[in-house]
């Protein structure tokens, strides 16, 4: 397994073994819970974690938290919206911390529950074979149930048989058949990765803007030899998973772009060019029904993912943030935002802005400091 560059062997001294990062997007007031959640734990004061918060221009003020930054807590302002695995390559690169907990602004956690992690992080590296490379944690429904969070790969097989089952079952295996161990992949939502494993794989796929990103990384980092296991024992609250919810148009087009990505990037080119057939042959079908019953929004996003799959078969997808730009067209509607952040999740789920570009030069983001926060201006765009 691929190690980090000298200069990146380890953090920086003084910085804790782990960064719990969110990445937000209108989601301040999940965000300010969260934060104070953390920081109101005993190891937080120990200085064994640190916090970072990587903001992917969200509208509106800034909590007063955020104006005050205790030590231990850090805030990278995002000039724009680049998707979730931007927002996490920001956070782990911020961080320098050899272990990263990435959570959705909307978990629960419970007291206590991070010196658990802390725990397992100590036992991972104990092991004589080598530290995880991912490891997803349990999440449960505000009622107690268990949230599906471990799927298997998709394949094309797999993928029609998908279409036959309710949506709130397709993407994730039924909790009955998951063990604690190796499993294929985990969500993002409540996820540990291990930095090197990070460096190795060059960070999160950037040209998936939302979904999808997770299950790519899961398989670059296996192709690699680190492994992703699945750990029950410890667990959040997922307050709003994407498949308890409706599916707006722009949300839809995000969805079918990063399916047809996976495909593209890491399955045999037949279940490519089959998955490319079928997503084609719905949008044709499901968009003539749509302009039949006079619903334009749902037409007019079907029609979108039709012009995203013609891009695929003749070798140009659009990728990253040019998703973004197609899924807003969706809604002719909107309110204009020309800094471009998606607005689909008030929860800030799987939103970010770029970081670094790809040539290694670094945008021009901002980070919040105590003294500079209150006279804080957004940064321009890359």
């Amino acid at each position: 397994m691929a190690t980090l560059p000298d200069n990146e062997s380890s953090p920086a001294k003084g910085l804790p073994r782990l960064a719990v990062i969110l990445v937000n997007y209108n989601g301040w007031p999940d965000v300010d819970r969260v934060v104070e959640c953390l920081t109101a734990e005993p190891e937080f004061h120990a200085g064994r974690f640190q916090v970072v918060v990587v903001d992917n221009a969200s509208r509106g003020p800034i909590p007063d938290r955020f104006t005050s930054l205790p030590g231990g807590v850090r805030l990278l302002i995002r000039p724009d919206n680049g998707g979730f695995a931007v927002g996490v390559n920001a956070g782990w690169r911020m961080a320098g911390s050899p272990w990263l907990l990435i959570l959705n602004p909307d978990v629960e956690i419970e007291r206590g529950w991070i010196g658990q992690v802390l725990g397992r992080i100590a036992d991972y590296d104990r092991r004589p074979a080598g530290s995880p490379g991912i490891v997803g944690f349990g999440l449960r429904n505000p009622d107690g149930t268990v949230q599906g969070s471990v799927g298997v790969f998709p394949t094309l097989v797999r993928t029609i048989r998908e279409q036959f089952i309710p949506r709130s079952r397709r993407k994730y295996q039924a909790g009955w058949r998951i063990r604690p161990g190796r499993v294929d992949w985990v969500t993002g939502a409540c996820m540990l990765l291990n930095a090197s494993m990070m460096a190795s794989v060059g960070g999160m796929d950037e040209d998936f803007f939302l979904y999808h990103e997770e299950v790519a990384l899961s398989r670059t980092a296996q192709d690699l030899g680190w492994s992703v296991e699945y750990d029950p024992g410890l667990g959040v609250i997922h307050r709003h998973p994407l498949q308890d919810r409706a599916i707006s148009p722009k949300m839809r087009v995000i969805i079918r772009h990063s399916k047809l990505l996976y495909f593209w990037k890491h399955l045999p080119g037949w279940q490519f060019r089959g998955i490319l057939g079928i997503v084609r042959a719905e949008a044709m079908v499901r968009g003539a029904a749509a302009r039949l019953v006079g619903n334009r929004l749902e037409a007019r996003a079907w029609g979108i993912i039709r012009s995203i799959a013609d891009g695929f078969r003749c070798g140009h997808p659009v990728r990253g943030r040019e998703v973004l730009r197609l899924a807003e067209d969706a809604d002719p509607g909107r309110v204009p935002d020309h800094r471009g952040p998606f607005r689909h999740d008030p929860a800030g789920r799987h939103d970010a802005g770029p970081d670094w570009r790809k040539d290694g030069s670094e945008c021009r983001a901002t980070t919040i400091s105590p003294l500079s926060a209150s006279s804080w201006r957004r940064p321009p765009s890359c």
